[in-house]
């Protein structure tokens, strides 16, 4: 297993790994509408592409027999309720495939994500999970993440809640 920072080659293979694993976890919770609307707002290989060349992003991706299972995205000085004083990171996604779950994958690419923001000199790495991912939860907790409030994440046309979670680095 490889964790690397992503390259602009890595464009479909991040683009499909990203809808495979954002569909393995939340088709059974959200309408088939949905799920398609914001598959294709934020899965197209345009939006991909646009963000791994963006300065304000960085992806993490685990690579095995050159095959990406697991990645994270991180977003640069974006800032939430509470932490607009501090120089922030979000990880703004982090998904392995279920074939690995259950692998420390997870553990490995948040450990890359706080090693990477302290490099760079952030402050504090944050993320949003939703209220009902109690599994997810869990595993931030174990990893030092300290809920501090919620913010809304709209799925297609549904509202939810997600709790945001912080980390001092």
């Amino acid at each position: 297993m490889l964790l690397r920072l992503a390259r602009i080659s890595d464009k479909e293979n991040l683009r499909q790994l990203a809808e495979i694993t954002f569909r393995d976890t939340y088709t059974a919770f959200n309408t088939a509408e949905n799920m398609e609307n914001h598959v294709a707002k934020n899965f197209s290989l345009q939006q991909i592409e646009a963000e791994l060349q963006s300065p304000a992003c960085q992806y993490i991706v685990i690579e095995t027999n050159q095959e990406l299972i697991g990645f994270a995205k991180l977003v640069k000085d974006h800032a939430t309720d509470g932490l607009t004083e501090q120089k922030v990171v979000e990880i703004e996604r982090i998904y392995v495939q279920k074939a690995y779950h259950g692998q420390q994958l997870g553990r490995q690419l948040i450990n890359f994500c706080i090693d990477w923001s302290r490099e760079n000199k952030f402050e504090v790495i944050w993320l949003g999970v939703w209220e009902n991912n109690h599994k997810a939860i869990q595993f931030y907790e174990k990893m030092g993440f300290q809920n501090f409030g919620t913010h809304v994440f709209v799925l297609g046309e549904e509202v939810q809640t997600d709790f945001v979670m912080k980390k001092a680095l």
